[in-house]
Order: structure tokens, then C-alpha cells, then sequence
């Protein structure tokens, strides 16, 4: 059974319009996220999925492959699935396992990437990744937190601070990381699915997943993650670096 990574890029960003091409150390972020993918153990193929010819510029010239999606693909999710299609429609050997790894993920740990492969194999329908919250990341809005249940299963995402800590002493706080891993049937099932009332109140696409009662199996990590969502976290990772 195929491992395939795929690496969603858009380059109509709201907040840092043209990212996946900005120059970190020499190279532009997505290739900084396809070397790292192909790192992860397990994973047997690596492609950029895009709407903009750029990017697949881009990336021909570091010598990766990329494929050129629809623009009007609703959500990461669906670019996923049209790229997944496109690689080997129909052919035997194509992708058992998809592994979607966000084009602005620039730090991120292959281990716990591995583990998901695994949980994948075994018979998962879906998993994803987490890391232990700090105060500031419970208190950010942007930084999504998830709450599991003593099987590792997802019980709910939220932009707000979850658990509410009354009771200190009980329960580790978990920040979200977006890397997304599914069974082919389950990410070509939730392409089918319309968007779920809480999906749209949080705008959160991982909650159409729970509100139709497809488990998320949530691999928790130690290592070390970094996503670029704005100039001003570009500056910090290249601080970090330099100094």
C-alpha cells in the first residue's frame, strides 16, 4: 500500500499573499516542507498540489513534483483529494494512505509523522497531530487546541481554550498541528460530505470529520513544529536561525 504525501500550496494567502515562494535561507518555503516530508519514514512519494503556475515552477526547478489543482477547491482537504486523483487515477498501487502536510508547516517532527503512518496501517480512518499547549498558545485564538478521549481519539477542536481548566493537575492542554493523515475511502468519503454546522462556526474543516462520526486518531508529539502564517513569523524563525 502507497504512502503519498501531498503538500497543498496556494499562493493567494490573506495575510502573507505569495508565501510558499519566500526565500528562507536560500530556498523558497515550499521546498523548505518537501525536504522535510521526504525525511518521514513511510512515505513513498511527495507532490505540491497548487492552483498557481509559480509555485509549480518552483518547485520543477528544485526537481520535485507538483500538480496543478482547481481554484475553486473549497478547502485543503478537497486540493488533497483532486491531487490524489491525478497522480494514478485508477492504477493499481495507488495511495492507501494520503498524508496532508500544510505548504507553511516549515518545522515539523518526521517521528511523529511516522507514528501516524502507523496508525493509518493499522486501521485508523484518519489521524493528526498535537503538542503539549503553553498559557499563550491556550489564550491565542489562532492556535487551535483539541481535547481526546483516553483512546487518543479526538473529542473536539476549538479556537478557544479547551479544556477550561477549573481543576489544574488533571489534563495536559494540547495545541493542534495541521497534518491531516487519512485512509483513501475516508478522504475521498469526507470530500463528499457537506460542510458541518460546527466546521462553519469554527471554521474548522476537522470538525466535519467528528460531527460525522469518523474517529480522528490524535498522535501526540515532543518535537518541534513551526508554521509561518504571517511576515512577522517569518522574521521569528529567521531571528532563530541566524542567531
Amino acid at each position: 500500500m502507497s504512502v503519498v504525501a501531498v503538500i497543498p500550496a496556494r499562493y493567494d494567502s490573506k495575510r502573507f499573499p505569495g508565501k510558499p515562494l519566500v526565500d528562507i535561507a536560500g530556498k523558497p518555503m515550499i521546498q523548505r516542507v518537501y525536504e522535510q516530508a521526504l525525511l518521514c519514514k513511510g512515505i513513498d512519494h511527495v507532490v505540491v498540489a497548487t492552483d498557481d503556475d509559480r509555485i509549480l515552477d518552483a518547485v520543477d526547478t528544485f526537481g520535485g513534483k507538483a500538480v496543478k489543482t482547481d481554484p475553486g477547491c473549497r478547502s485543503g482537504t478537497d486540493r488533497v483529494a483532486q491531487a490524489v486523483k491525478s497522480i494514478c487515477p485508477g492504477r493499481k498501487g495507488q495511495a492507501g494512505i494520503i498524508i496532508n502536510i500544510q505548504g507553511d508547516q516549515v518545522i515539523f517532527d518526521p517521528d511523529a509523522v511516522t507514528d501516524m503512518i502507523y496508525a493509518l496501517s493499522s486501521g485508523c480512518p484518519m489521524a493528526t497531530i498535537a503538542a503539549k499547549a503553553s498559557l499563550k498558545d491556550m489564550e491565542n485564538r489562532d492556535m487551535v487546541k483539541v481535547v481526546c478521549n483516553e483512546k487518543g481519539s479526538a473529542l473536539y477542536f476549538s479556537r478557544a481554550p479547551i479544556p477550561h481548566l477549573r481543576n489544574h493537575g488533571f489534563y495536559t492542554p494540547l495545541k493542534h498541528i495541521g497534518i491531516y493523515g487519512f485512509c483513501k475511502d475516508t478522504l475521498e468519503h469526507i470530500t463528499t460530505l457537506k460542510p458541518s454546522p460546527l466546521e462553519k462556526s469554527e471554521s474548522l474543516e476537522q470538525l466535519r470529520a467528528i460531527e460525522n462520526g469518523i474517529p480522528i486518531k490524535v498522535i501526540v508529539s515532543g518535537g518541534e513544529f513551526f508554521e509561518i502564517n504571517t511576515p512577522e513569523d517569518l522574521a521569528i524563525l529567521l531571528s532563530r536561525w541566524q542567531g
